[in-house]
């Protein structure tokens, strides 16, 4: 499946926030970003936070709506989140703001930046190489339902609209490697195989597993652990 953005536009809904939705409904039933609905309990024990690793610098390279990079930079994460789609981020964006001008989530939103583009092109720009080695890369790529699962929640379906079902999350993978990340954490249903063979651990979810790769320097060059 590939992406149908000419089905889906963003404009300001009843409330004043940004909001994804399809031409012609009505407005107020599209999706919109509120960092206040996430819920950060027990959050140094979500498998996600849990996969990514010590504390430090992050790139979410499929950030969507910035919900995984909302709870990784409560955890205490630096984030740039990375979106290809255009209207996406612009709801990103706007619900980025707004989080910036509520006293109760200022804090966490000043710990996420946005970039807007393609990630195979960007892993590489986004942060410096030096920078690179010690960080995390995060993916949560689009992939297609499985047969007969229920219906998924509208703001996923809209995104799906959006990008598409990501079919190149292996070269992600593979940018992120040449890219010299430290950790490259992908977020995958339990179903499905691993994305760049047997990861160095995996860390299992209710809903669905992360794989962690893992590499190492020497002499300057990058490969995986043992």
């Amino acid at each position: 499946m590939t992406g149908t953005s000419e089905r889906i536009g963003a404009h300001i809904d009843p409330a004043g926030r940004m909001e994804l939705i399809e031409i012609g409904e009505r407005a107020g039933t599209g999706a919109c970003v509120d960092f206040r609905r996430i819920e950060l309990a027990g959050i140094s024990s979500q498998p996600l936070v849990k996969a990514c690793g010590p504390k430090g610098l992050l790139v979410d390279a499929t950030a969507g709506f910035g919900g995984d990079a909302w709870i990784l930079a409560a955890a205490g994460f630096d984030v740039t989140c990375i979106e290809r789609s255009l209207v996406v981020a612009a709801v990103l964006d706007d619900g980025i703001s707004r989080a910036k001008t509520d006293p109760a989530l200022a804090a966490v939103a000043k710990r996420i930046e946005l970039k807007v583009g393609e990630a195979a092109h960007l892993l590489a720009k986004v942060l410096p190489e030096d920078a690179r080695r010690h960080a995390t890369l995060y993916l949560d790529p689009m992939y297609p339902p499985k047969e007969g699962s229920a219906l998924a929640p509208k703001p996923i379906r809209l995104i799906r609209l959006a990008v598409g079902d990501g079919p190149d999350a292996a070269e992600l993978v593979a940018a992120g490697r040449a890219a010299h990340y430290r950790r490259i954490v992908v977020k995958r249903p339990h179903h499905a195989p691993h994305l760049d063979g047997t990861p160095h651990h995996e860390i299992e979810g209710k809903l669905a597993r992360f794989d962690v790769y893992i590499s190492h320097t020497t002499n300057g060059r990058t490969g995986p652990s043992e």
